[in-house]
């Protein structure tokens, strides 16, 4: 008898939640309008306080590209090169708010110690020579194992050559031992003879 509320009541949420995405279409219902400024900075055009951290910065970026990618509803309302450039922009903020770009929008790079004697040796090979020496280990796994399949296969040939000789000189001393034997049993048979 339950069921009836909790369906309707699902209903009603899902209700909502399409009105409030069609509402994303309309520019006065959007939840983060574009700001007004002609150089917004990337906390305004995401709507968060200086403060906030990664992951509310990439929640708002999800849902900003939702709203404004240049296929989007909203995006339709501007002129493409208008929403396009609002894209861009929010793609740039996105890059300042995580520290891969700076405000000017120059990439950030990153401070890496440096070896001298690899980068004197980097500096000192030939630049026509394509192969980096860091690929040099495949060259020597093919090798060895080119080099351990060979192995193997003499290793196989000369046990079945020896299992193949041992087999035929076999075979041939039962040959000599039947004739032993036949006479053993030839002398047994007179032995039991005379006994019985």
């Amino acid at each position: 008898m339950q069921r009836a509320p909790i369906f309707r009541s699902r209903v009603h949420t899902l209700f909502i939640s399409l009105q409030s995405s069609r509402s994303y279409a309309s520019k006065s219902v959007n939840p983060y309008p574009y700001p007004t400024q002609t150089n917004p900075q990337p906390h305004q055009i995401f709507h968060l306080p200086r403060g906030a951290n990664q992951e509310d910065v990439k929640r708002r970026y999800y849902e900003l590209v939702r709203i404004y990618h240049p296929d989007s509803a909203v995006a339709r309302h501007y002129p493409p090169e208008e929403s396009q450039a609002r894209f861009q922009a929010i793609s740039r903020a996105y890059d300042i708010l995580r520290g891969k770009a700076s405000p000017s929008g120059e990439p950030v790079e990153t401070t890496h110690k440096v070896d001298p004697i690899r980068w004197s040796a980097r500096a000192r090979r030939p630049h026509f020579d394509d192969t980096a020496s860091d690929e040099r280990w495949k060259e020597r796994v093919i090798m060895g194992a080119v080099l351990l399949t060979l192995a193997a296969f003499v290793a196989q040939t000369s046990w079945t050559r020896q299992q193949a000789i041992a087999e035929m000189s076999n075979h041939r001393r039962p040959t000599h031992q039947s004739k032993k034997s036949g006479n053993d049993d030839g002398a047994l048979a007179a032995a039991r003879s005379k006994d019985g």
